[in-house]
């Protein structure tokens, strides 16, 4: 049984753009493509669908969008402006509780999509200029005033919705933005209280006119310590806007249901073939589901690849789908989980000439890079070499997600074993058994580099690589000993003593 004859694989292997949805077929693969849970369509019926709405008369807000990049931020926005744009969209949104919520707005806006580039222009400018071009695309004359003698920014919003509303009647405005804490991270102190303000004229105007609001950021602002010389002006802002956080959760479910959908068939095969194994992995057969949705992906792989600060989620979503592609055409192992982890993703890491040029990186690839070198040349067990090896790209991955590199936190001979699902050949199926296993290959490992830059921490027995540990002398004692002789150990003893 092949890889490909249990998944339904569609990869991710490009970044989405906002503008993209400018294009009518573009904006339709988009709507198709996009998967969500029932718990992300309940934050966003209530934080954001609810805010666009134009048919009840409700204290209206402009809305954010929160997510890091490869979460789906720009998808998302890209199908919700997509169908307030075409009904006709709507039958082709994947979840159906989110195509019920979306009804009352389906159909009802015109939409004008900017990406904020990098610019030292003004807020007020940036949106203003688009609609303009917006507007005389659409073939409505408007003139932009003088923004130096601006009075106020509200009369500024009113008189462009009553130009819009000249041709466009009932129809709402909607307005989405990407990549605003970009652009606001450039901004100096005095130019974002003055962006700010506009940008809390555009919330209070969702509640005053047929003008619509989204936008896209990579962290939260109202909060965020990088703001807190304008914590006031921030405030302020926050009362008028609503913000949708798409989480890891989130992310996890687009693989699971996107890149690696399956089948109820497809499913059972899958469960068959793991619990043969469940017994040996703690965690697994609670967890059963969850591993099944997302077979050949641990679970494990998201969950420490988003601790890793480099490392960003469209990253993660295309190399799932470049080990996907890797492994389609391959037979599923009868006798192993034929399960992959963030193991897999050290060679990535290792490939990657950005994440490379981060000092921090630099130094764990120097580390790991030698005892790569010397596991393979010199390490004792042939057949537990790529377990070793395994080990060795696990803890280098996992020295990315710490908060720096003297950190003394690591994994766990049991909990490498249950995160990679790590499986060699038994007498019987037994977990204690395998972590005896796992337990002996350390012991091997710290043996064969003399323990250099890999250190095991006694009080809660976790591993971890120490890019400074160039020697270990207590390593280097401790094998010394192994080849004394009992005599001669003795006479040893005794020279210190009396010497």
């Amino acid at each position: 049984m092949k890889y490909s004859e249990l998944i339904s694989f569609k990869p991710i292997e490009s970044t989405i753009q906002l503008l993209d949805a400018d294009e009518g077929s573009k904006a339709r693969e988009l709507v198709e493509t996009y998967v969500m849970s029932d718990s992300m369509v309940d934050q966003l019926k209530t934080r954001l669908i609810d805010q666009l709405q134009m048919d009840e008369v409700v204290d209206n807000k402009g809305v954010l969008v929160v997510g890091n990049y490869g979460t789906g931020k720009s998808h998302l926005m890209s199908v919700v402006s997509a169908v307030a744009n075409d009904a006709e969209n709507l039958p082709y949104l994947q979840n159906q509780n989110f195509a019920k919520a979306m009804q009352p707005i389906a159909g009802k806006f015109e939409v004008l999509r900017i990406e904020i580039g990098g610019t030292r222009l003004s807020l007020i400018e940036v949106i203003c200029r688009n609609i303009e071009e917006d507007f005389a695309k659409r073939g409505i004359s408007f003139t932009m005033p003088n923004f130096d003698q601006l009075l106020d920014n509200k009369d500024l919003i009113r008189d462009i919705m009553k130009a819009f509303a000249s041709k466009y009647g009932e129809r709402g405005y909607l307005i989405v933005v990407d990549e605003f804490f970009s652009y606001l991270s450039t901004r100096d102190e005095r130019q974002i209280v003055y962006d700010l303000e506009f940008l809390r004229a555009l919330g209070e105007m969702c509640s005053k006119s047929r003008m619509r609001v989204i936008f896209g950021v990579q962290e939260k602002i109202f909060d965020n310590p990088r703001f807190s010389f304008v914590a006031e002006s921030m405030r302020r802002v926050g009362d008028r806007f609503s913000q949708v956080i798409i989480t890891k959760e989130a992310t996890s479910y687009v693989v699971s249901e996107r890149i690696l959908k399956k089948t109820p068939e497809q499913k059972a095969l899958i469960r068959e073939h793991l619990e043969k194994f469940s017994s040996l992995y703690g965690g697994m057969s609670s967890r059963m589901e969850e591993f099944v949705d997302m077979f050949p992906i641990h679970p494990a792989y998201i969950d420490v690849l988003n601790k890793a600060y480099l490392i960003e989620n469209r990253h993660i979503l295309k190399n799932i789908s470049v080990c996907i592609r890797g492994i389609f055409d391959q037979e599923v192992p009868a006798d192993a989980p034929g399960i992959k982890s963030f193991d897999d993703y050290w060679p990535v890491i290792k490939s990657d000439g950005m994440l490379r040029s981060d000092p921090t990186v630099s130094r764990v690839l120097q580390a790991s890079g030698q005892l790569e070198d010397i596991i393979r040349r010199a390490f004792p067990k042939p057949a537990y070499k790529p377990v070793a090896m395994q080990i060795i790209y696990a803890l280098s991955v996992h020295r990315l997600t710490t908060s720096g590199l003297d950190v003394q936190t690591g994994l766990t001979a049991e909990g490498l074993k249950d995160d990679l699902c790590l499986y060699l050949p038994m007498p019987e199926q037994d977990a204690d058994f395998l972590l005896g296993i796992v337990n002996t290959v350390l012991r091997d490992i710290m043996t064969t580099v003399s323990g250099q830059f890999i250190i095991h921490n006694d009080a809660n027995n976790q591993y971890y690589i120490d890019v400074n540990k160039v020697v270990d002398y207590d390593e280097k004692i401790k094998q010394k000993a192994d080849v004394v002789a009992q005599g001669d150990l003795n006479r040893y003893f005794y020279g210190i003593v009396y010497g």
